[in-house]
């Protein structure tokens, strides 16, 4: 008796009862497609959502229930099943891009580069494996090996894209790349967590030292902002206006409040310094000590016990005439007689410079009498409800873009034959281009964080929901079979080595801090369980900035590489 045979006799009963369902309604039949889709991202995200030693699958799941089904019998209209695929990716990429672009650029500089350039060493490696395996293999699988081990959902959509197009043209070519990434897949979930832990125990982690290395790390490279009050008693300095001071130029100091003889003021560039003023003054921590240390020395006056028009309040920005705007030319404190004194994006506070251009989202700390604030508020906006809202609009234009995007042909010397970034890798770029660009008019590419989750899990589920109905039928046989079996050994390699590899190198010769390791294991595999994993263990979400510096070019790379895979291996 074959290990096939085994593994499918022993399949539970309930299955069996499952499958006996698909023979009540027509495979042609779209409201009973759509019923067994639904069912299946039901029971997958019930079965993501188990537990075990500490760690879950999550979405993934539902690609294991899909597989099932398939087994099983149940599925859906090839064109109705094609359709739902597609669009479901279009939407987990376009939400995936719309996410991180903002922050993309600033992502490539200082750590963000070195991490992305070790993301893309991985990749190749995993694709040069892949190559050297496939000699191995069945006709047409390296694509789907490559995809499952790196858990890249996209990469197999626009591999598979790639074989349905001349002069492949082949669906049984489709169906074996679907096989092997349904069989990869499984351990190139549980790969990542692997590795992190193979990490750990190698260099003998201890996770508190790594915290607080951490900490200190990012306190160097991004001040955090502090206030001081400070009275000034060193004549030297005084009788001199705040815009061109000596001591506030280019220092990222703001002066917010002014108490001049008990009185409160909002000090301007034309404000002249005196003895015996006392300032709030709002920086980075080193050049707020250099300041004081120069003009005078702390004080603890009380503000609130002077008499003056000057209040503070916390706007956001929605107003669409004043996004990409310099601070400088609002000319706020001019006008309305209002400072701002912090602006918030994304959780991160930045300095309120005189070029920093305001963003749709920007929480600002502003401090002013009270009619000043009032039109400040009227200026900026501060509609929140705005802000959780989604447009309709910018979200489809901005698919309409990354459709077209993704079809441009591109030609690689010694390839027969054009590839495209297709449905897989448009979309995103065309939704970090949009974010970056922020608005263009009253169009705003802008998405709350709730609705961005809830299009980048439905698009996600969907997804490998038909992805699994697709590659199920007889995936237990094959899996079984020694094709099957070395396609699952082969994936596991192609999984853990080259992330195991560079990560050792990390720690050893870049001597790079462990939390942020981790984040980078999950971003360069895209392993959302990963990632949870790693914030469970670093008890915080620091993983989470290396995952998102890297996930726009460890999406985007395998979805070129699956490409040519899949046009060499022909």
């Amino acid at each position: 008796m074959t290990a096939s045979t085994i593994v499918h006799q022993s399949l539970p009963t309930c299955l069996a009862a499952i499958g006996s369902i698909a023979r009540l309604f027509p495979n042609d039949w779209v409201p009973a497609g759509l019923a067994v889709l639904a069912l299946a991202v039901t029971i997958g995200m019930f079965l993501g959502a188990i537990r075990i030693r500490g760690m879950k699958l999550g979405i993934p799941g539902v690609l294991f229930a899909a597989l099932v089904f398939g087994q099983c019998g149940l599925t859906i209209d090839a064109k109705a099943l094609e359709f739902l695929r597609d669009f479901a990716l279009i939407l987990f990429m376009y939400s995936i891009g719309l996410d991180v672009g903002p922050g993309f650029l600033a992502s490539l500089r200082a750590e963000g580069l070195r991490l992305n350039v070790l993301s893309v060493i991985v990749l190749v490696l995993g694709a040069v494996m892949t190559i050297l395996v496939a000699r191995n293999l069945p006709a047409n699988s390296s694509p789907g090996l490559y995809a499952g081990a790196f858990t890249t959902t996209p990469g197999l959509a626009a591999a598979q894209d790639a074989l349905r197009r001349p002069p492949i043209s082949s669906e049984a070519a489709v169906g074996r790349s679907g096989v092997a990434y349904s069989v990869t897949y499984p351990f190139g979930v549980i790969g990542p967590l692997l590795v992190i832990v193979a990490l750990r125990r190698l260099f003998r982690i201890n996770m508190e030292d790594e915290r607080e290395a951490l900490v200190a790390l990012e306190e160097k490279r991004r001040p955090p902002l502090d206030t001081v009050d400070f009275q000034v008693t060193n004549p030297q300095y005084a009788d001199r206006p705040l815009r061109n001071h000596p001591l506030l130029h280019e220092k990222a100091i703001t002066l917010s409040r002014l108490m001049r003889d008990n009185v409160v003021s909002v000090p301007t560039g034309e404000t002249e310094v005196k003895v015996g003023d006392i300032y709030r003054a709002i920086g980075p921590r080193e050049n707020l000590a250099e300041l004081v240390a120069a003009l005078g020395r702390p004080t603890t006056a009380d503000f609130g016990s002077a008499t003056g028009d000057v209040q503070r309040m916390e706007l956001v920005v929605t107003r669409t005439k004043v996004l990409r705007r310099h601070l400088r030319d609002l000319d706020l404190v001019r006008r309305t007689g209002v400072t701002v004194v912090r602006v918030s994006r994304g959780g991160i506070d930045l300095i309120p410079t005189a070029s920093l251009r305001l963003a749709f989202g920007d929480r600002v700390t502003v401090v002013g009498p009270k009619a000043g604030l009032q039109l400040a508020e009227e200026e900026l906006g501060n509609c929140p409800e705005t802000l959780n809202r989604p447009q309709l609009v910018p979200i489809f234009l901005g698919i309409v873009l990354g459709v077209f995007v993704g079809s441009v042909p591109l030609a690689f010397p010694g390839l027969n034959g054009s590839l495209r970034i297709g449905l897989a890798g448009g979309p995103l770029i065309a939704a970090i281009i949009l974010s970056q660009l922020g608005n263009v008019g009253s169009i705003v590419w802008y998405m709350p964080q709730a609705a961005n989750q809830l299009f980048r899990d439905f698009g996600l589920a969907v997804f490998l929901a038909c992805v699994g109905l697709q590659a199920g039928d007889h995936f237990i046989q094959r899996a079984a079979s020694g094709a099957g079996l070395a396609l699952l050994l082969w994936g596991a390699a192609v999984t853990m080595l080259p992330v195991f590899l560079i990560g050792c190198f990390a720690r050893m010769v870049l001597k790079m801090n462990f939390i942020t390791l981790t984040g980078w294991v999950a971003g360069v595999m895209t392993s959302s369980a990963a990632l949870l994993f790693a914030d469970e263990l670093a008890e915080s979400d620091a993983p989470a900035t290396a995952y998102a510096a890297i996930a726009p070019l460890a999406t985007l790379i395998p979805v070129i590489v699956a490409q040519v895979l899949a046009v060499a291996a022909r």
